[in-house]
């Protein structure tokens, strides 16, 4: 398993896809660190508007049977992609599984390609209380 911060690359793509995170990789986060940005990203989608890639989510939560009003993807559902493969990837974001560093919770990140304006390559945490 790999420690990772997100968004300490951000603005750097390392990848022909221009995606920073590999979805094969088995990341862990300390989500008590996260939790700062991830708010200020959150308030930030309520003012200035949430990416395109926002869609993608939506798309994946309405495919896999959950409720998009109320998302409420279980950690049983995401850990079979856990280090396997996105749960989804377009061209404008992945959705990448990852597990807190400190207890057993998955979470979503999404991370957004460059064609999110004002998002570009930002990961965030979609689940922030973690998956059910």
């Amino acid at each position: 398993m790999k420690k990772i911060k997100l968004n300490e690359n951000l603005g750097r793509k390392t990848s022909i896809d221009e995606y920073i995170l590999d979805p094969t990789e088995k990341y862990v986060i300390d989500i008590e660190e996260e939790m700062k940005f991830q708010v200020a990203t959150m308030m930030s989608f309520q003012i200035m508007g949430p990416p395109p890639a926002l869609k993608n989510y939506y798309t994946w939560l309405f495919e896999n049977g959950f409720n998009v009003d109320a998302p409420n993807p279980t950690n049983e559902v995401v850990a079979c992609y856990y280090g396997v493969k996105p749960l989804w990837k377009t061209a404008y974001s992945q959705g990448v599984v990852v597990k807190a560093e400190k207890d057993s919770d998955y979470y979503i990140v999404m991370e957004c390609s460059s064609k999110n304006k004002g998002y570009r390559h930002a990961q965030v945490i979609l689940t922030m209380g973690g998956c059910m």
